[in-house]
């Protein structure tokens, strides 16, 4: 049931889910060994994910949690929504469709959706606010007094994050239910981008303090020098604000707490709520845990108009909040608005903080003061039928069937299991229903090739329009990628921000690398007449940025940057080597063209994707499969139709591109901003749900992989795992018993415990061994794998709209033998003199074509047809080589075209 309210030609709507009970977790199964300290913990984990696909609800859409006092000693909670439609209709809609996202608990609560149009009234206004009865929680705003004069402001201005220790609010329950008078704790969440001037003030504020923090000396106007000593308190505020820079670079909540109450309100229990959300004296940090201080603030309404604005938000659960004035002054006194972003900033929570806001009551030690706690349903059966298509997992004992809905493949799944326990036979059984189901899959596979058991599907009967690409490998199945081609209907500012986070989270940049790369990033695309506002289309295919110009932005930004001695040899291996080993290396022909092949195309069928021609490159691995990942993830969101159907990603090795840093493993300032990167990576994977984007992560040990990966997934399967802490880590998100956890260590090849949102608990099943079966099918020994040239035929066959994909230049569009030569020729024209050379002859035809012929020599391969093409190639290459393409401007782009052209016609006048 809703409640509506028609206002401006729009239709307001709420919904409410009431929490009835909180289950006894000294009794749930998986929870029964653990102190409640780590109960706490293993439920605040099951949160986030909660609140994780909370931050996917529409644009606008609230969500709210409400803690109401209803009588001494008597707590009642709610879920409460609130939508906006365009009228009665869909506005109702939407509020079912957010009751039912409220209602998707974690397994620790019992809740009823509120269907009473008067209770629900009720809920929504218990009580008429009393003018000194309501008073928000904040951020708490740090000002400190500047030390040196080139501080550039008149004094330091930082917004305290909320804490992300995780503490019990047991002692917050038992107050609020002892307080003699009736009074409400209202949380509320709206998700948004964070807005481009929070990432701006960040940016200033974390490279001002970064250079205040150092001493520093300059010339004096009357000789000698002035020497600026370094600034303590910048070296308290830095790690601020590269912690929010590293934490605020995608989605995140507008929030508010508001604590209300009929009668004047006791600022005990305003106390109370804020240090259970914060407390004043915690300093802990994501990147390190003595330098970010945190804290709160207790705001009370000033005037009449504030009071009047906090109660009516109290009763349509809007996240307002009431202004900082100090900042805001503050702010008025500088000179620009570079720091203003700290207004929005204060009003925002990540996905860290939120779980200490937003806290589902937690029955760790069996009781909550004033509040029902239920014995866990460990009676309910545990496999239901499932409704609708659906893939087989395995068999149990007894030979019942253990199946998983299709329907809720968008919750992602993630497989583990040591070498040789049937992990990839699993993977493999599964792509086979997918076929049979008609739901299309990629899997990125980076470690073997011809023994890449993968290949086997192309074997398989309905799997003849499966495509296999070889990454690395121009021989068999080339595959093309432009990672600066902007999905249709996404921003180029959008695009930079996600293509900075593949480069950061395949490479490690440790700072200063980010803003050198987001720099290079920026002007390459300024370079091509691209601003950030400036959105994809179809019409812009073939017209974007290249590989090889970034790569020499890159070294111009560096250049321009004017570091020296070792930090100059350190940032240049970082950024303008690493950049150009990418170019030049096995991932080079891959990902630099200029157009991608048809992605939407890829997307429509079983596609595989090999990386064992890239060689044992972690990193640039890591790259491609996260570039693809990108492209997939911005097709899926263009629009309504490229997500009307579901589709699925494999990823095989997990941990190659959402590691795990551990402390002490090879470099850590690279692990660490690794591990970083692919956290926000992995939380975004989260919100591809309405999308029907599904994502199958799996890997070979559990630890090595970052936590938010493998916990936003909803169908697990764990195969023998040997280590015990990896059991502990997945059996803890499992429900799995303590014996089952232990009894994984010794599961035999294709047995694995599974658990997804259809079982009350993790069951044993065993995965049919799909490649003996066929073998045995066939009568021979072992299943047969698709060779190189059947992929290749197949590649051919299929290359369709994608064969102007692989000409790499606008140059290439005459070659019928596209990108055949492209690695001879580079050879050939490496030197720039000799290219310059060649290059000067063409007004002199017969001079040209001799000195052609004679450095390209006999054409390569077996292709004596294609001679014209391969000495126009090395013309091509000489051309490139002689006058670099990065600074082309569209003209000269064209130019070049002209000319080769004209030298194809000179070589071959048919």
């Amino acid at each position: 049931m809703t409640v509506l309210l028609d206002q401006d030609g729009r239709t307001w709507a709420w919904t409410a889910v009431e929490i009835t009970a909180a289950y006894d977790l000294t009794r749930r199964a998986d929870s029964i060994r653990l102190d409640p300290a780590q109960r706490l913990a293993a439920a605040v984990t099951e949160q986030r994910a909660y609140l994780d696909r909370l931050l996917s609800i529409r644009p606008g859409e609230v969500a709210a949690l409400r803690i109401t006092r209803v009588a001494r000693g008597s707590l009642k909670m709610w879920l409460l929504g609130r939508v906006a439609g365009p009228g009665p209709v869909p506005a109702v809609a939407r509020a079912a469709e957010l009751a039912d996202r409220l209602a998707d608990v974690p397994p620790q609560v019992e809740v009823r959706k509120v269907v009473d149009q008067g209770e629900l009234q009720g809920v929504l206004t218990p009580f008429a606010p009393a003018a000194g009865g309501i008073a928000q929680v904040g951020k708490r705003l740090r000002v400190q007094g500047t030390v040196r004069q080139d501080a550039g402001v008149a004094s330091y201005l930082a917004v305290e994050p909320f804490s992300r220790e995780v503490e019990s609010w047991a002692p917050l329950l038992e107050v609020l239910s002892g307080y003699p008078h009736p009074v409400s704790v209202t949380v509320a969440f709206t998700p948004e981008q964070v807005p481009p001037q929070v990432r701006r003030t960040l940016e200033l504020e974390a490279t001002r303090y970064a250079r205040l923090r150092e001493p520093f000396e300059m010339p004096a106007d009357t000789g000698g020098k002035i020497r600026f000593p370094a600034d303590s308190a910048a070296g308290v505020l830095e790690p601020m604000f590269r912690d929010a820079l590293a934490r605020y670079a995608d989605r995140a909540f507008r929030f508010s707490v508001t604590v209300a109450s009929p009668v004047g309100l006791d600022s005990m229990i305003v106390e109370a709520v804020a240090r259970s959300i914060s407390s004043a004296n915690e300093t802990a940090a994501r990147a390190d845990p003595t330098a970010v201080p945190t804290g709160y603030a207790i705001v009370h309404p000033r005037t009449a108009e504030e009071f009047e604005a906090l109660r009516n938000a109290f009763a349509s659960i809007d996240p307002v909040q009431l202004p900082d004035h100090e900042l805001h002054q503050r702010l008025g006194y500088d000179r620009d608005t570079g720091r203003h972003g700290l207004a929005i900033l204060r009003t925002l929570v990540d996905r860290a903080e939120a779980p200490s806001l937003f806290r589902l009551p937690v029955a760790a030690d069996g009781r909550i003061a004033g509040f029902r706690v239920a014995a866990p349903p460990d009676d309910a059966r545990v496999v239901e039928a499932v409704a609708g298509p659906s893939l087989l997992l395995g068999r149990q004992t007894g030979g019942s069937e253990v199946r998983f809905a299709v329907a809720d493949l968008p919750r992602h799944g993630f497989v583990v299991g040591t070498p040789g326990s049937g992990k990839t036979n699993t993977a493999l059984h599964l792509c086979r229903q997918l076929g049979a189901a008609g739901v299309p899959f990629l899997v990125i596979e980076p470690v073997n090739s011809e023994l890449d058991d993968y290949r086997w599907l192309a074997t398989q009967p309905g799997f003849e329009d499966l495509l296999v690409l070889t990454v690395g490998d121009e021989s068999v199945a080339p595959f093309r990628l432009n990672p600066f081609e902007v999905p249709v209907g996404a921003t180029v500012s959008a695009h930079v921000s996600n293509l900075l986070a593949c480069f950061e989270a395949a490479f490690g940049l440790w700072d200063p690398l980010p803003f050198i790369y987001r720099r290079a990033l920026v002007r390459t695309y300024r370079r091509r007449g691209f601003h950030p506002s400036d959105r994809g289309s179809q019409q812009l295919a073939g017209q974007w940025p290249v590989l090889g110009e970034f790569v020499a932005m890159i070294a111009e930004v560096v250049g321009e940057l004017g570091y020296a001695g070792e930090v100059a040899h350190n940032i240049d291996a970082a950024a303008t080597l690493r950049a150009q080993a990418l170019a030049e290396g096995a991932c080079g022909p891959t990902l630099d063209c200029r157009r991608s092949f048809d992605i939407a195309g890829l997307l429509h069928r079983p596609v595989i994707v090999e990386l064992a021609g890239v060689g044992d490159n972690a990193k640039e691995q890591a790259l491609v499969t996260l570039l693809l990942l990108t492209a997939v993830r911005g097709h899926r969101r263009s629009s309504r139709a490229a997500s009307a159907a579901p589709h699925v990603l494999l990823i095989e090795e997990a941990h190659r591109i959402f590691p795990r840093f551990v402390p002490g493993a090879g470099d850590p300032k690279e692990g660490n901003a690794a591990a970083l990167a692919a956290e926000r990576i992995a939380q975004g994977l989260a919100e591809d749900r309405k999308y029907k984007q599904s994502y199958v992560l799996i890997d070979q040990q559990v630890g090595k992989v970052a936590e938010d990966a493998y916990k936003i997934t909803n169908l697990k399967v764990m195969h023998r795992t040997a280590a015990e802490e990896d059991r502990q880590l997945l059996g803890s998100t499992m429900s799995m018993h303590v014996d089952q956890i232990d009894a994984a260590a010794a599961l035999r090849p294709f047995q694995a415990v599974v658990s997804h949102n259809g079982l009350d608990r993790a069951v044993t099943v065993t995965v049919p061994n799909v490649r003996a079966e066929d073998a045995a099918a066939r009568g021979i020994a072992e299943a047969p794998l698709a060779d190189d040239a059947e992929l290749r035929a197949r590649f051919l066959r299929t290359l369709g709209d994608s064969a102007d994909a692989m000409a790499p230049y606008e140059e290439c569009h005459g070659c019928a033998h596209r990108c055949a030569f492209r690695q001879q020729a580079e050879s050939i024209m490496s030197d720039r003199a000799a290219a310059r050379e060649l290059v000067g002859l063409s007004p002199k035809w017969p001079a040209l074509a001799t000195k052609l012929a004679e450095l390209a020599g006999p054409v390569p391969g077996d292709a004596p047809d294609a001679t014209t093409d391969y000495r126009v190639c090395v013309f091509i290459h000489a051309f490139r080589a002689a006058y670099p393409p990065h600074r082309w401007s569209a003209e000269g782009r064209a130019r070049a075209v002209r000319w080769t052209d004209r030298v194809r016609r000179e070589l071959d006048p048919r």
